[in-house]
């Protein structure tokens, strides 16, 4: 009698699964050097120089942990069926293995034990090496549908139903290109099963995207990309019932969130700061915004373009009223107003050294509706250099042309802020909201 394990292992994506396992095991056997120069080719890594990173506390590991492992199994083609409970199984193992690593073993006159950032990604991807080939072993294969997302895996003896193994279709897509500086120092962030990722019960398919333009360096830029996901998740965790569609307790957990990790960040001592601009798009189709500094978000739909991000320039009246109350002072300097005539933001995560920064973020709420199409959050070194209307008008023949990839419409406007004489680092973030097909031609206002 054939057996619901029996028909698993004759379903194509555990097919596909076991060939990610065995592709895995191939490219990792030269041990931990491999995963070293892994995270190096696909930028998990801050930098492969330790003049250039950051301590970990304990209070950050584990947000740390879970995006070096999800950037990990995207970066090697794991199946998305299959990412979430190999993040899960991945990060009780690192959790467990790196109290008793030699490599971490902490000085007993520090009060908290902290961690090389570098060292602590090296170490995850080694862990997850470990794990991937125990899961290799005849003995474990049978086990290998317990990693499969609920509901994926084919039950019928012979009667596969998987189709072409194509995953859902994808709904966001972001480009990045470091331009004219010398050092890329914009971070992005999509994490389209965000709260499947940190295991927000009450909103386990709600989104989050965030754009982060770094300054005096990519540390702090690279931090928020990091502990801002995971410092928002435990703020929402707190909500009850009556409070979840709240815009009030989402504006305190957004402030919250970057306020501590500006907090963390300070603590650190490190020259270095970043705007950013975040989305959450929760299961009830509501969009929250929140952000420092110039980075911005534009929502579309079809008979509407929403700026919904106000810069924090220094030269505002209310901005400039705030610094000066503070302390500080606008003046103009290389071309630009700048605060205590060192930064051109009023708002911004870390920058530690100008008091009358600070990391407070404005915020916006707007409940989505069929009318809306997608939203697009950029640097500046995008919006300073192409106008909106071009933006809309463009992602909309992309998508009304099923030739064009959606990973190809980002690096289009990209392209075009290069050509229009952008000299900053660029990134976009283009998120559907609403399937591609359903996106039909903008109506005429």
């Amino acid at each position: 009698m054939s057996t619901d394990a029996d028909a698993a292992t004759k379903c194509a994506r555990l097919l596909k699964f076991k060939e990610f396992l065995a592709r895995s095991n191939s490219n990792n056997k030269s041990g931990e050097q491999n995963a070293a120069n892994e995270l190096a080719r696909n930028g998990s890594c801050v930098t492969r120089s330790s003049n250039d990173t950051y301590k970990v506390t304990g209070d950050e590991r584990r947000a740390e942990i879970v995006a070096a492992i999800w950037k990990q199994l995207n970066t090697r083609g794991c199946p998305q069926g299959f990412q979430l409970k190999l993040l899960h199984s991945a990060r009780e193992q690192v959790e467990h293995e790196i109290r008793h690593a030699k490599e971490f073993e902490t000085n007993l006159d520090v009060a908290e034990p902290q961690y090389d950032l570098l060292k602590l990604q090296k170490y995850v991807a080694t862990q997850l090496d470990k794990l991937l080939l125990t899961l290799t072993d005849n003995a474990a294969l049978e086990k290998l549908q317990l990693y499969a997302d609920d509901g994926i895996l084919c039950t019928e003896p012979g009667s596969c139903q998987c189709g072409s193994l194509d995953s859902q279709p994808p709904t966001c897509s972001a480009a990045a290109i470091k331009n004219k500086p010398r050092k890329m120092e914009d971070r992005h962030v999509c994490l389209e099963r965000f709260g499947a990722i940190y295991q927000l019960k009450n909103h386990p398919d709600c989104r989050f995207f965030g754009v982060f333009d770094g300054h005096s360096g990519a540390l702090s830029a690279s931090y928020v990309t990091s502990q801002l996901p995971q410092l928002l998740a435990e703020q929402l965790r707190r909500a009850p019932e009556s409070m979840e569609s709240n815009a009030d307790f989402y504006r305190t957990a957004f402030e919250t969130a970057f306020l501590q990790a500006d907090e963390r960040f300070a603590r650190k001592r490190i020259t270095s700061g970043t705007t950013a601009v975040c989305g959450l798009i929760t299961d009830d189709r509501q969009l929250y915004i929140a952000w420092v500094g110039d980075s911005k978000a534009l929502l579309v739909g079809e008979r509407t373009q929403l700026q919904l991000v106000k810069p924090h320039k220094p030269e505002a009246v209310d901005e400039r009223r705030r610094i000066e109350l503070c302390g500080g002072s606008v003046i103009h300097a290389q071309g630009q107003w700048r605060v205590n005539g060192i930064l051109n933001v009023g708002r911004s995560i870390g920058d530690y050294c100008l008091e009358a920064v600070i990391a407070e973020p404005d915020f916006v709420d707007v409940p989505l509706s069929e009318a809306h199409d997608f939203l697009v959050l950029g640097s500046d070194g995008l919006w300073d250099h192409v106008p909106e209307a071009f933006i809309v008008d463009t992602v909309y023949e992309c998508l009304a042309d099923p030739q064009t990839k959606l990973d190809d419409i980002p690096k289009l406007l990209v392209e075009a802020a290069k050509e229009r004489d952008s000299q900053d680092n660029i990134t976009c973030i283009l998120v559907l909201l609403k399937p591609r097909l359903q996106i039909g031609p903008r109506l005429a206002n």
